[in-house]
Order: structure tokens, then C-alpha cells, then sequence
């Protein structure tokens, strides 16, 4: 039999992979999206939307219920960069009815409920019946006293109330109500024109009705929710279509600026809401094949960032309601993105979604990041490798920042590199070849000799002008495997010769061209 291996359509895997979750009855209704650095790419749905029968499509309203809180932290910065508060302000600057219990003293920052690291406990379970809560109502109940169960920024813990509090804190300090300001001034901007607060939706739009199993295994309809107190926790509606542009907005800020960018929100901002404030203990999670996946996550704001050890960063966050589950992630260095809205509480659409994203980045082999370098980068390189193979002191005193004949004496260094290049000598003269690279200012490339290889590297000064604050030299014979901790020697130096690293990933952008 050929081993011949016929590939199948990326979106017919796809669509394959979200089919069984309403073939296996987990909701009625799945619709879901993935996108590439233009947005949506594709789309499909599955089950029905409502009673009516309709099937789900990329336009199709459904509540994002959590997943509004990326839109909040975003609202929020937008009135940072404006001077109408600061990250740092406690709570009780905007929102003076939030009262500590007992004798606790130290008052939570909007940055800290952002990052649900306020000290609030978790709260899931007790906020789906106060969706719909009147914020005075909600001011009463703080005014009462606010327990912590930790200090503030100390602990990650997931506070819908702090969001809340967060809404009502950027209510007061824009002066208008928090479902305009968050239309006008980033829904409307965006052009995200199916995107509502769930107290606004028109009655023409086409919504997913959410439903629960019975005891008898029917399926039963849930009531629209409208949100007040906790619009800021969970309160938007949207598409996958309008999603699909929220993502790629946001995860364009960590790519090289293309024409066309919004600005909405600042390039520097949109980052700053997808910088971690709050890191998480690494977890090593088993799959149902026995397979074991380590990762490490911390919460920005509003969102949640997840280290791949092999493609970098994932940003992604979840929202659930009565009769609804829902989840976004995308990978910011690709443009890659997945997008799944659902009408039930049942299986695992965050998963779905999750793996979906890994097979859009394995499928076009996405790196953990890139390193575009300077032409100064390739230049010094040029002429560190002509110093490795034949040294020249004014070349040396050229090339090298001042640090580096500190650091060890340049006699030291030609010695020893002369006694490397008896070992796997004589060189070989050929143009160098780059193995590695971190940042725009190192790279570690290869000089080949008759009886093995020279790994070189150089790390740049970030001041004017440009010159070898690292330079180093490592010899490895024949027969001897690249390893990742062999051949990337920056983190050689700092973690060994075994290390696990998204760092291994990194596509090296020469000048003027997509690699060497």
C-alpha cells in the first residue's frame, strides 16, 4: 500500500472538528470562524439558532457574556489615554460607596479588578442571577462592606464584580453612561455594527436563543437577559463576523504596522491590554490520550495569555450565560485566530476552539515570533565572521563596544578562537549561515570547518552607533546534533543545554527580504 497522504482542506477539518458538537448534542447551535491578518477567513454553522429552525451563520447575534471584558479594558484605556483616570487610581477615587469589611485597609487599583488581581474572590457562581442587578442597588450592596479574600495585586481571582465596579468607575469619570461611550467611541469607530450593549439590540437583528436539557432531555429556551449593574462583566452581544475584526484589531498591535490600522485605541495601548499583570502557576494538563500539554498563563486585561512552548503566545478568553458558551483566542505573530459562539452549557466549546487555533498554525507552520533584523545586525555579522577567520586588531577595535575587551581581553578571545578552529579546522569557505535569532540585534550563525562547525554570536549596543556589546564562539564537532540548547547560545548561557522555550520557533527576517 502507498504511504501517500492526501490532504484534506484545512476548513473541511474544521468544519468536521465543530460539527460533532451539536451532532453530539452538546447545544443546538454552533457557529464559528477563523481568521487570518484581513480578518474572517472562513466560517461555518451547525444545529439551529432558535425556534424557527435558522441555521447559525457569521451574523447571527449571540451574548459574548465574559468575553465583553477585552471591550471594556479597551473603553477603559481609551479614557486613560485621554486624562480622564489613571490605571492606578484606587477604586474608591471614582467609586466612593466601595467599602472595605472588617479592618482591611489597602483598596484595590482599576489595573488590579482589570487583571482580576483585586483581592475580590471568585465569583462565577454567584453573579448569573444579578446580570440584570440596578447599579444602585449594586452601590448598596458594596456600601455594606466588600470582603477580600487576598491583598490586592497579589493572587489571581476571577471578580466579575470588580468589572463592575470598573464600569461604573469609567461611567463617572467620562460623564456619560458606559453603553454610549462604549458604542461612539470603540463599537461605531470599528465599524462593528452588530455588535450591541444587550440593552440596545434592534429587533430586526437575527439573535440566538440560548436553551438547557430538561430532565427529559428537551431542550428549553432561556429568556433574553439584559444586563445594568454588570454590563461592564458580560453585557455585549455580537457575531462571529464582528469578533473576527475585534481579534485581528487587537492582535495587529503586536505586528508591524499595516496601512488601514484604526486608531481607535493606540498600537501602544492595544499591547497594553494584552500585557500580563497577573502570572499563574505553570500547569501540565493530561489529554484524554494520555498526552501531557505544560503551559504557562498570566491575565492582562480583560483577556487571558497563554505561552505555547512551540508557537509563542496565544491570547483567548471564554464567557458563558444561562444557555450559552462561547470562546476567542488568537495568535498575535501569525494573524491567526478562532472564533465559536454556542446555544448550550454542555461539552467543551473552549476546547474546540483551542484546538481549531492549533491546527490553523500548525497547518501553515506559524512561528512563536519573529526577529527582523537590523542591517547593522547583518553587517557587524559579516564582519565578525571575516574576525573569526582571520583576527585583526583595528577590526576588533571597530566593531567591538567597549565592553567587550572589558568583560574578557581581546588577546584571551583570539587565543581561545584560534584553539576552536584547530579543533574542527581548517574553515570552509563559504558564505555564513544564520541558525538563530531572538531580538532585531543578535544572531547566531555557522562558519563550517572539515571537522565540524563553529556556532557564532553577536548581540548589539541599543545605542548610536551600532556595535558588539556580546560576542561568542562555540565549537561543535562532527557528529555532534544541533540541539536547541547547542545552538541558540543566548539561552545557552542563561538555562543550559536542556530548556524548553517558544524561542526555538523564531523566524529570522534578513533586510529587504522574507530570510536569508
Amino acid at each position: 500500500m502507498s504511504d501517500e497522504v492526501l490532504q484534506v482542506p484545512l476548513h473541511q477539518e474544521l468544519d468536521a472538528l465543530f460539527g460533532q458538537h451539536t451532532a453530539a448534542g452538546h447545544a443546538r447551535a454552533l457557529v464559528y470562524g477563523v481568521t487570518g491578518q484581513d480578518g474572517l477567513a472562513h466560517s461555518a454553522g451547525f444545529g439551529v439558532a432558535d425556534d424557527h429552525g435558522r441555521v447559525p451563520d457569521a451574523d447571527v447575534v449571540f451574548p459574548i457574556a465574559s468575553m465583553s471584558k477585552s471591550f471594556i479594558a479597551c473603553a477603559v484605556l481609551i479614557a486613560r489615554d485621554r486624562g480622564h483616570l489613571s490605571l492606578h487610581d484606587p477604586i474608591t477615587r471614582h467609586v466612593p460607596e466601595f467599602v472595605l469589611a472588617g479592618d482591611q485597609r489597602d483598596v484595590p487599583t482599576i489595573e488590579m479588578l482589570l487583571g482580576m488581581c483585586g483581592g475580590l474572590t471568585e465569583d462565577n457562581s454567584w453573579v448569573d442571577p444579578f446580570i440584570g442587578t440596578p447599579t444602585e442597588d449594586l452601590l448598596a450592596l458594596v456600601s455594606r462592606g466588600v470582603r477580600l479574600s487576598h491583598p490586592p495585586g497579589a493572587v489571581f481571582e476571577y471578580s466579575n464584580l470588580g468589572f463592575a465596579l470598573v464600569g461604573l468607575a469609567l461611567t463617572r469619570a467620562v460623564g456619560r453612561p458606559l453603553a454610549e461611550f462604549v458604542t461612539e467611541e470603540l463599537l461605531q469607530p470599528l465599524g462593528l455594527t452588530s455588535t450591541f450593549c444587550d440593552t440596545a439590540v434592534p429587533g430586526d437583528v437575527p439573535r440566538a436563543v440560548g436553551y438547557s436539557l430538561d430532565a427529559e432531555g428537551n431542550w428549553v429556551a432561556y429568556p433574553p437577559q439584559t444586563s445594568d449593574a454588570f454590563l461592564a462583566a458580560g453585557g455585549l452581544v455580537s457575531t462571529v463576523r464582528d469578533l473576527a475584526t475585534w481579534i485581528t484589531w487587537l492582535g495587529s498591535a503586536l505586528r508591524p504596522e499595516r496601512a488601514g490600522d484604526v486608531p481607535v485605541l493606540s498600537r501602544l495601548s492595544r499591547r497594553d491590554v494584552q500585557r500580563v499583570r497577573m502570572v499563574m502557576p505553570p500547569s501540565v494538563a493530561v489529554t484524554g490520550v494520555g498526552q501531557a500539554r505544560l503551559t504557562s498563563s498570566g491575565y492582562a486585561l480583560g483577556l487571558g495569555v497563554l505561552t505555547d512552548l512551540h508557537r509563542g503566545t496565544v491570547v483567548s478568553h471564554g464567557g458563558g450565560l444561562p444557555g450559552f458558551w462561547l470562546f476567542m483566542a488568537w495568535h498575535p505573530e501569525s494573524g491567526h485566530g478562532a472564533v465559536v459562539l454556542t446555544n448550550g452549557n454542555r461539552g467543551n466549546p473552549g476546547g474546540l476552539c483551542t484546538e481549531a487555533l492549533g491546527r490553523v498554525l500548525n497547518h501553515h507552520r506559524a512561528p512563536a515570533s519573529t526577529a527582523a533584523l537590523w542591517p547593522e545586525t547583518v553587517a557587524l555579522r559579516d564582519q565578525a565572521d571575516a574576525l573569526v577567520r582571520d583576527w585583526d586588531d583595528s577590526l576588533a577595535a571597530r566593531i567591538f563596544a567597549e565592553n567587550v575587551d572589558f568583560d574578557r581581553p581581546l588577546p584571551e578571545r583570539r587565543a581561545e578562537i584560534a584553539r576552536l578552529v584547530a579543533e574542527i579546522g581548517p574553515l570552509l569557505d563559504v558564505r555564513p549561515s544564520a541558525v538563530s535569532a531572538r531580538t532585531a540585534a543578535d544572531i547566531t550563525w555557522s562558519i563550517p570547518g572539515e571537522r565540524g562547525e563553529l556556532l557564532c554570536m553577536i548581540h548589539l549596543t541599543p545605542v548610536e552607533p551600532a556595535r558588539v556589546q556580546e560576542f561568542v564562539v562555540k565549537a561543535l564537532p562532527a557528529g555532534r546534533p544541533r540541539t536547541a540548547g547547542a545552538t541558540d547560545i543566548s539561552l545557552q548561557r542563561r538555562f543550559g543545554d536542556a530548556f524548553l522555550t517558544p524561542a526555538a520557533n523564531v523566524r529570522v527576517v534578513f533586510p529587504g527580504s522574507d530570510g536569508e
